[in-house]
């Protein structure tokens, strides 16, 4: 690290360098705190939609670019905002790529996207290349790979990438969180937990995200959503704050449920 430091001043580039690690000192990384949230959301169907509504409601929180493949979704956005009495925001619908064009000119502190899971990688690396934080629709990545990346790419730009999974944040999920803090469960030596959700109306739309969404449980045999029922017990057992996951066995059955609803239906 040092010689590394110490290269970058020779070259002249020693500001970003010394800046990264400064915002760093207390921890793996910290950012200063901003008055302001300037937002670009990417991604405005059924998910990202009841977002741009939330962020609405949210003090300090401002939406100033808007992106979608479909132009009446960045509509749609554009109306919504205005009506909540903020200002016009930029508008990115050229196409499937046209969210890079957002991260690199947009004056944003943050991008945020729901888009399809494939996505999801590209726009977040994209955002932090470009100076802005990221968040994003669970899942956050579709392999070990992808998760690397982003983690790579948070570390080299000083940037969070945050998964904003929701589940962590449940009234039942707190509940447990806050009895496990006050030590009303004694020592937690063992936990499980689980997510059930019917999807199956959803995935076999004609309509939002049964045009992709199906294509994943087609391909992939799995939990999909792993962390929706993961997340809370690891806030539970201080997973990352402490301990950490050691390894993983991934044992699926038969998609029992899609196959039949196919059968049934179609």
């Amino acid at each position: 690290f040092l010689k590394t430091t110490a290269g970058a001043v020779v070259a002249g580039a020693a500001a970003p360098v010394v800046e990264a690690v400064a915002q760093r000192r207390d921890g793996p990384f910290a950012a200063p705190p901003i008055e302001l949230v300037r937002i670009g959301y990417v991604g405005i169907g059924g998910m990202g939609s009841a977002h741009v509504n939330n962020l609405l409601k949210v003090p300090g929180c401002r939406i100033t670019a808007v992106c979608d493949v479909n132009p009446e979704r960045t509509a749609w956005a554009v109306k919504t905002i205005t009506a909540a009495g903020h200002p016009e925001p930029a508008v990115y619908n050229r196409g499937p790529r046209d969210f890079e064009r957002l991260c690199a000119e947009a004056d944003l502190d943050l991008v945020y996207n729901a888009t399809p899971w494939e996505w999801h990688v590209p726009i977040c690396l994209a955002a932090m290349k470009h100076g802005k934080h990221a968040a994003v629709e669970v899942p956050a990545a579709m392999t070990v790979d992808d998760c690397w990346a982003l983690v790579e790419a948070a570390e080299k730009h000083a940037r969070h990438c945050v998964m904003m999974e929701n589940c962590n944040y449940g009234r039942m999920e707190m509940l447990a969180f806050h009895l496990v803090r006050k030590g009303l469960f004694g020592e937690i030596l063992h936990a499980e937990g689980g997510y059930l959700h019917d999807l199956r109306d959803i995935k076999f739309s004609k309509a939002g995200e049964g045009l992709w969404r199906r294509a994943w449980s087609s391909k992939v045999n799995g939990n999909l959503y792993p962390t929706h029922g993961l997340g809370p017990v690891a806030n539970c057992m201080d997973i990352n704050r402490g301990d950490r996951f050691d390894y993983l066995v991934s044992m699926s059955g038969p998609s029992r449920g899609l196959q039949n609803w196919a059968a049934e239906h179609f």
